[in-house]
């Protein structure tokens, strides 16, 4: 700042503030005794240079911010030298009324200065608030304009995420930068780049140079890992073991009309089992009868063949003494202890009661099942199974 502008302020405030002064003493003989007005006026003046410091000092922070040769300077200092003139001319008006009337004395009564001082600090704080507003705009756009510049320098010199992973995955040359990689070969407008093979594809293809490595070494050599046909042999007895496990589930929804012979020897031991825990009292230990038919024989008084035997044992004879089972032996049970009685077909044990009913032909299996192992159809005793009270 030079010496003239380091005055200026100087000037201006005293300037300002001799018009307010010589207005006070003109109007302090014409109202002798009124102290407490004289008072209000002088605080009056005080605030309004109070306000002309601030004022200034506000356009020395606007005129350091905007540059001294920037538009906000020559802006601020055109808006500064109006307001100035305005309230000047304000207050210098006592003054040059009184020096338009020559030997008059101009006098300025209480009332009057209290109103021109009112005034002054109205117009002063109306200049101080556009100073504040214009402050703010500038702080705004300065502070604004320098983010967003640095966010776009940010931007322009620092690859995205996306970016930076795609130019490492591809190493791909961009086309300012062809001429780094030019190998000079054309034809036909053609040129030719030596450009590298990208790094996904060598990571592919490392890998399975890897992958191989370790499938050779464990399959071949070590045995670590099974052949592609001993795998397939697995997974399908795993899928039966699966397949049985599925089916237990359903093990009680079996019924007359789709109960099937259990061959298996757990099954087979569950039914010898309920056998001996309930049938033995009525059809033998072995099966050769007593209240109850004969087990062993062929012969069968309500029909033979494992869907019958389970009819019989389900639903009952009650007529001849045999109780119902289905409330005490669950699906799974009774399936079991029907295909232990048709394993007692011609057993021959000593002891065996007369044959009773008709004998049972069990109807011939399809050509397609004949390599399948079965029992033959046996004729046996009826009143089936399990037991009788």
């Amino acid at each position: 700042m030079t010496r003239i502008e380091t005055k200026r302020p100087i000037m201006i405030l005293a300037g300002l503030a001799a018009p307010l002064a010589m207005a006070a003493q003109d109007a302090a003989p014409a109202v002798a005794g009124s102290g407490p007005a004289m008072e209000t006026n002088y605080l009056l003046l005080g605030v309004a240079v109070l306000q002309v410091i601030i004022i200034l000092a506000l356009s020395s922070i606007m005129r350091n911010l905007g540059g001294n040769g920037s538009a906000w300077a020559r802006r601020m200092a055109v808006k500064r030298a109006a307001a100035g003139a305005v309230v000047l001319a304000f207050l210098a008006w006592p003054a040059e009324a009184s020096a338009a009337v020559p030997g008059t004395i101009f006098l300025v009564t209480t009332a009057t200065l209290f109103w021109m001082l009112i005034s002054a600090n109205l117009i002063l704080f109306v200049v101080l608030l556009a100073q504040l507003n214009v402050l703010r705009g500038m702080v705004r756009t300065l502070s604004g304009r320098e983010e967003e510049e640095l966010a776009l320098a940010k931007e322009a010199e620092e690859p995205s995420f996306a970016d930076t992973i795609l130019h490492k995955l591809t190493q791909a040359v961009d086309v300012e930068h062809e001429e780094d990689v030019l190998m000079h070969h054309e034809y036909d407008g053609i040129r030719e780049l030596n450009n590298v093979l990208p790094p996904w594809w060598l990571w592919l293809f490392y890998g399975t140079i890897i992958w191989g490595v370790v499938y050779l070494v464990n399959v071949h050599i070590l045995g670590v890992m099974p052949l592609q046909a001993e795998e397939y042999e697995q997974e399908m007895a795993q899928a039966k073991e699966d397949v049985a496990a599925y089916l237990a589930q359903f093990s009680n929804l079996v019924d007359e009309s789709n109960v099937t012979v259990a061959t298996d020897e757990a099954t087979l031991a569950s039914g010898e089992s309920i056998y001996k825990q309930f049938c033995v009292a009525c059809h033998g230990a072995n099966g050769e009868g007593g209240v109850g038919p004969n087990m062993t024989d062929a012969y069968w008084i309500h029909g033979g063949g494992i869907k019958n035997v389970f009819k019989t044992i389900k639903y009952g004879v009650p007529q001849k003494g045999m109780i119902s089972w289905q409330s005490q032996l669950k699906p799974s049970e009774m399936q079991a202890v029907a295909s232990y009685i048709l394993t007692l077909q011609g057993t021959d044990p000593p002891n065996q009661k007369e044959p009773q009913g008709e004998i049972w032909k069990e109807e011939a299996a399809p050509a397609e099942e004949a390599p399948v192992e079965e029992e033959a159809p046996v004729t046996a005793d009826s009143t089936a199974v399990a037991v009788v009270q």
